[in-house]
């Protein structure tokens, strides 16, 4: 082997070692932005809805089991999720239920059966009533302890939304809710 064969060996090694050098470093900078720099998220919460901070998550199994203890009955459900958000310093809070109905067919039947329900009476919530928010049609009721809504989330369209408002500021927030759900 002659010393031009031997540089060019050594010349590839050398750019195969930085290429390495190059891919861990970016794998590490990816990995200390991802998970040391960027707050923790659920893959379907924000992290922030206007200026409350996402405070409580429950998901799957346990958001279910919540639910259906909220409705006393049971609703067939693909998934759910229950979000909490406050301010850093008191004011408003926010609840959201989020149950994935399976389809958007289904999201509609449990939207009219919520609806029927409510006008039926008996229930914590009376006069529900359709509204427009950020482009979305959601329905509003009347309950104590705040201010009520659900709707269905057009993206992804199964999705039935529930949102508890308290405090002032009620629309701003609402409208950054749904747009956020």
């Amino acid at each position: 082997m002659g010393q031009t064969e031997t540089r060019r060996g050594k010349g590839r090694l050398r750019f195969l070692q930085l290429v390495i050098l190059l891919a861990v470093l970016g794998l590490v900078g990816f990995g200390f932005s991802k998970y040391v720099l960027a707050p923790p998220s659920t893959a379907t919460a924000p992290q922030y809805v206007g200026q409350l901070k996402l405070a409580s998550f429950v998901e799957g199994e346990e958001a279910m089991s919540q639910i259906n203890k909220l409705h006393g009955t049971s609703i067939s459900l693909e998934n759910a999720f229950i979000a909490e958000y406050q301010p850093p310093y008191g004011g408003e809070h926010l609840m959201v239920w989020v149950g994935e109905a399976g389809s958007e067919q289904a999201a509609d039947d449990l939207i009219n059966r919520m609806v029927e329900s409510i006008n039926r009476g008996g229930a914590a919530f009376t006069s529900p009533r359709q509204v427009k928010v950020a482009g979305h049609d959601v329905w509003q009721v009347d309950g104590t302890g705040g201010q009520f809504y659900f709707y269905k989330s057009q993206q992804p369209g199964d999705r039935v939304v529930w949102l508890s408002i308290e405090g002032k500021g009620g629309a701003a927030l609402l409208e950054r809710a749904v747009k956020a759900f």
